[in-house]
């Protein structure tokens, strides 16, 4: 009895040392990925970064890397990027990389009819003027301008058949924009990004003349105004943004172009494949060699991503990003669609297997290329969904 409860006291203490002995696995120590940070002599290009199907242990290490001079600029061509007051990483990357943008569009304001002839302007509590004067201080060489979004927001019908249909609806237009003329004047914007084609509905026809007016009273005095456009999806409505832009492009300083969202959790996919956007470019631009048109086009370029499950998923941004990259094998490499030209890989976590995509250096370099080739400019939704080394690109 005594030699059997020694036996069992002995397995009891191996046991023990063992657990003492081998401590818990630690996912990151066995991938061997020590993430780096921080500036770097030389940027993601001559880094050998920008490649078609990177590791997965590239991403996780380099992703917060980026080249120490951030007033190179390797795309000539305008930038615009946004910004939300969810995401506040985006107004520290406006101010880190200001040099890299011609426009920084924070998503502040909204404006609504209150009564005839009144309208107002929300949202404004959100303004901040001391990152505003710091974007503009570091963005001086590019003569930077901060333009904040305007979303029609929550309009009545009535409003709207006021604002478009009525004897008096010149009148009503022409509150509208002198309200937000003050607005800029007072709050030192250099304009704004005007979202009022998805708001409006079957009113969509009667927009144009009133984009128009409303660009070259801006233009007197001395501010910019920047259409958020749809992009071509083929509804039978495309024609008619397609006309459209002929008549608006020469009223407005740019058309920034929603070539995103491409995919969605009940048709998952692709974000924004490169065959879609350069149709939907080639669809504006028609046969003419027009590089005055053309640059006008601002090419929307996604830096959040998407997981997908069996049973759904949705939008990422980067943080998200490389914490499920950090299921993946180290060795595991992103794999590259050349039809879309975008990167994607499936990993399997607590949750389940995710197929993720999300932006890669390469499949925005593809993008900033296209965007050269056609001579348009790009606009980022939105700064600080990304990863930081993306901007060694622009």
């Amino acid at each position: 009895m005594k030699c059997i409860i020694t036996i069992i006291q002995v397995l009891l203490m191996s046991s023990l040392c063992i657990c003492t002995l081998s401590p818990p696995a630690d996912k990151k120590s066995q991938k061997g990925v020590k993430p780096q940070e921080g500036t770097r002599k030389n940027n993601v290009l001559d880094r050998k970064l920008v490649v078609e199907t990177p590791y997965v242990k590239d991403v996780l290490k380099y992703h917060a890397t980026y080249h120490q001079d951030i007033s190179i600029r390797n795309f000539k061509n305008t930038v615009l990027g946004y910004v939300t007051p969810w995401n506040n990483k985006g107004y520290d990357v406006a101010k880190t990389w200001a040099p890299k943008f011609n426009y920084i569009s924070p998503v502040w304001l909204q404006i609504k009819r209150q009564t005839p002839n009144i309208y107002i302007v929300s949202g404004l509590h959100d303004v901040d003027h001391g990152w505003m004067k710091t974007v503009r201080q570091k963005g001086m060489d590019t003569n930077l301008k901060i333009l904040p979004r305007l979303l029609f927001e929550n309009w009545q019908p009535s409003d709207l058949k006021a604002f478009f249909m009525e004897p008096t609806s010149m009148t009503e237009q022409k509150a509208l924009i002198e309200e937000v003329k003050k607005v800029c004047r007072q709050w030192m914007f250099d304009g704004i990004v005007l979202e009022i084609m998805s708001q409006i509905g079957k009113y969509i026809d009667k927009s144009v003349k009133f984009i128009q007016q409303f660009g070259l009273e801006m233009t007197e005095d001395d501010l910019s105004l920047i259409l958020v456009y749809p992009p071509f999806r083929g509804y039978p409505s495309d024609e008619f943004f397609i006309q459209a832009f002929n008549e608006i492009y020469p009223y407005v300083h740019a058309v920034s172009v929603m070539t995103y969202d491409f995919s969605n959790p009940q048709k998952p996919g692709p974000n924004a494949p490169l065959y879609w956007m350069r149709l939907c470019i080639e669809k504006l631009i028609g046969k003419e060699e027009n590089p005055s048109k053309r640059a006008k086009i601002l090419l929307g370029l996604n830096f959040y991503g998407n997981s997908y499950t069996a049973n759904g998923g949705g939008p990422i941004v980067g943080t998200e990003y490389i914490e499920l990259l950090k299921n993946a094998k180290a060795n595991q490499v992103l794999t590259y669609n050349n039809n879309t030209a975008e990167n994607y890989i499936e990993v399997r976590t607590s949750q389940g297997t995710k197929k993720i995509f999300f932006p890669t250096l390469y499949s925005i370099q593809k993008r900033l290329d296209l965007a050269r080739e056609y001579g348009t400019g790009v606009a980022i939704w939105e700064l600080g969904q990304g990863l930081d080394y993306f901007y060694d690109l622009f």
